[in-house]
């Protein structure tokens, strides 16, 4: 291996389940070049996110800190008022320019504003509730003006018919679901590719990071055409859990309950939903493949350091809900794969890990210190043939009017959860019920677990905001 710094790629998605890997268990999602990746690296099985919504979530990875650490608690409805870092935050990205690395990002970062890069070619992000390019009381169309002056140099006009498609009646219909009126090569993934291989290509003259942010798949579901055939719709199984009685959750998670079955309508939209999820996880993928394709035609795999993982998961209808901002496991469990530069031979890890791990472990590599203030661990021990995991991992969420806040622990098989509302608790068992189906905070039989957990989340937090940064109690 070389002895002189890597470069690092760091791949992020939007909004991806586990379940839309082959590597991790799917049997439907083709994703050959992502179980590639993972056979030469190490795949996290029990990875979870800091936060469950994407500005909050990313600055745990750029911080290595939590979000009761760094502030960046919840997003406003206008996405561009959403409070950011403040200026005494360090990031990775920033300790790794001090040392000597260039810094580069594309596509979706979701950093208001964006700093610590020294070349950027940035998104917003897809926004399904963008149906304008201009003009909407929640802010300018999340695709942005860089995508937007690529595309008009492509195709005049594209721009605007883009969002004007949006404002078709198969678009609400479909729960914000319909082939894009772009191909493939106007479409923003790709956008998004070629200025990641552009980026990796320049002569820097020293050790390069890039942040790699593809838009996908979060919605809008929008697959081109050379993808949007992928998983017929009459292929698709809609969720079991759709009908599930919800009573004994926290009344804001509960949902239509035992209401009368879907129309064969709204089935179908569902599919439809489901089917351009799948698609573009399989885009995706494509583009990780051309992406380690160029990498190793250029010899750069041998001292590259690649991370794939999500900012969060997404519900897809699971018990008759959308999107994310809660804690079960389609949404704060995500896939998070390493693969270390020169690859290695392809293993597992089944400790628990956090996602902000991502940090401190890149500045492992860079050579770089880890800050006093950084909560976060490296997990290269796991890269090396070594063990990794905490004891326990945590999650945090707080909604957009910041009226219902939730933390989240999970520790060996159990998930605890408590929300500052009437009836705000969860606990499952991850062994005997990994569906989350039965709530069992309330079952006087699980009280001693509860208040055990309860003491945990306690005293994770309270170490947290005292500054501690190296639970050495949680390391095997």
């Amino acid at each position: 291996m070389p002895t002189h710094p890597p470069n690092i790629l760091l791949i992020t998605t939007d909004q991806q389940r586990t379940d839309t890997l082959g590597v991790y268990g799917s049997t439907h999602v083709r994703t050959p070049h992502i179980d590639r990746l993972a056979r030469e690296g190490v795949v996290f099985e029990r990875a979870y996110v800091q936060n469950t919504v994407c500005i909050p979530s990313r600055a745990c990875m750029q911080t290595g800190r939590y979000t009761h650490q760094h502030g960046v608690r919840y997003m406003e409805a206008e996405i561009d008022t959403t409070p950011g870092l403040p200026d005494h935050e360090k990031t990775f990205m920033g300790l790794l320019q001090e040392h000597g690395y260039v810094t580069g990002a594309t596509g979706k970062i979701h950093m208001m504003p964006e700093r610590d890069f020294d070349w950027q070619e940035i998104v917003g992000g897809k926004g399904a509730r963008w149906t304008q390019a201009t003009g909407q009381d929640i802010g300018p169309a999340p695709l942005g003006k860089q995508y937007a002056e690529w595309l008009e140099e492509r195709h005049p006009g594209g721009y605007e018919a883009l969002y004007a498609q949006r404002r078709q009646p198969d678009y609400k219909r479909n729960r914000a679901s319909q082939e894009n009126i772009l191909p493939l090569e106007e479409y923003v993934e790709t956008y998004i590719l070629e200025k990641s291989i552009e980026f990796m290509t320049m002569d820097h003259g020293k050790p390069f990071f890039l942040w790699c942010g593809f838009c996908g798949p979060h919605g809008p579901h929008d697959p081109p055409a050379s993808h949007a055939h992928l998983y017929p719709f009459d292929q698709i199984q809609l969720p079991d859990t759709m009908e599930h009685d919800l009573s004994d959750r926290p009344p804001h998670l509960r949902h239509r309950g035992a209401r009368a079955p879907l129309t064969p309508e709204q089935q179908e939209s569902m599919r439809v939903y489901m089917s351009y999820y799948y698609c573009l996880c399989t885009l995706i993928d494509d583009y990780v493949g051309k992406l380690m394709e160029m990498m190793e035609a250029r010899g750069l795999l041998e001292n590259t350091l690649i991370i794939y993982t999500s900012d969060h998961g997404e519900m897809l209808g699971d018990f008759w809900k959308f999107g994310k901002g809660n804690f079960y496991e389609q949404v704060a469990h995500v896939p998070l794969i390493a693969r270390p530069p020169g690859g290695c031979k392809g293993r597992r890890c089944t400790g628990l890990a956090e996602v902000m791990d991502l940090a401190p472990t890149i500045l492992d590599y860079a050579g770089v210190d880890r800050p006093r203030e950084m909560s976060a661990i490296s997990f290269r021990p796991a890269l090396e043939g070594g063990e990794f995991g905490h004891d326990s991992v945590l999650s945090e969420f707080t909604t957009n009017d910041q009226s219902i806040n939730g933390k989240c622990l999970v520790s060996g098989t159990w998930k605890y959860v408590v929300w500052d509302t009437e009836r705000g608790g969860e606990l499952y068992d991850l062994e005997s019920d990994p569906r989350e189906l039965r709530n069992l905070y309330y079952d006087p039989r699980f009280s001693e677990v509860r208040d055990e957990m309860a003491e945990k989340l306690l005293t994770r937090l309270m170490r947290s905001e005292a500054g501690y940064n190296n639970y050495r109690e949680e390391r095997y």
